[in-house]
């Protein structure tokens, strides 16, 4: 997973990287994929690559050892509900607070950017 992830964080049609671990804490459930987190955020940081935080609660992705390593690397973030239905939108208060405790700031997450702003950082 590790040259995967290597490959698409540096491709510069991407623009985050999400679904890191691929996990799925609760319901059927399925371990978090193996790979060399510190190189993969490395990567992202180098690259201006976001890294999601995946607000959906039976993901939670990055979990919170890797979160707290990728904000330890200067990585900058996207918050994201993985909404599937309207109700859903209401996770992103939960990002929200994950971030906060990891210590990232709201500088360092793209989609609190002015939409203007946010545009000129795509990269597509």
């Amino acid at each position: 997973m590790t040259r995967r992830m290597l490959t698409a964080v540096r491709n510069p049609l991407v623009d985050v990287l999400g679904h890191c671990t691929g996990r799925l804490i609760t319901g059927r459930g399925r371990p978090q994929s193996q790979f060399d987190a510190h190189a993969v955020f490395t990567a992202c940081r180098e690259s201006g690559t976001a890294v999601e935080i995946n607000s959906r609660p039976e993901r939670q992705d990055p979990p919170d050892d890797l979160l707290a390593l990728a904000a330890g690397l200067g990585c900058v973030f996207s918050i994201d509900t993985d909404a599937h239905a309207p109700g859903q939108l209401d996770w992103l208060g939960d990002g929200c607070r994950r971030a906060e405790a990891a210590g990232i700031t709201p500088d360092r997450v793209i989609n609190a950017l002015a939409a203007d702003d946010l545009i000129a950082r795509t990269r597509g």
